[in-house]
């Protein structure tokens, strides 16, 4: 999927973030964006909601560690109520 790419403001209006915090994401890497050379953030997005597939495996990625975790605190927790 070709992402088309919008402005630090757009983002703002669509996320409902502010356009200061969008480009505090976008400085330590929470968003994913290009610069241009007069310093503008462009950040990408795609239609129908899409997400880029690094994106998606970055997310299911996290997902599979989460869900080992809490596998693991359920089983800690289980067996210190048996105490």
């Amino acid at each position: 999927m070709i992402p088309k790419y919008i402005s630090a403001e757009e983002y703002a209006r669509r996320s409902s973030l502010g356009v200061e915090e969008v480009k505090r994401q976008c400085r330590i890497g929470q968003i994913k964006c290009l610069r241009t050379e007069k310093g503008y953030y462009k950040i990408p997005v795609y239609d129908n909601d899409s997400v880029s597939i690094e994106d998606y495996n970055k997310v299911k990625e996290e997902n599979t560690q989460l869900k080992t975790i809490l596998k693991q605190f359920n089983t800690t927790i289980t067996s210190l109520v048996k105490i």
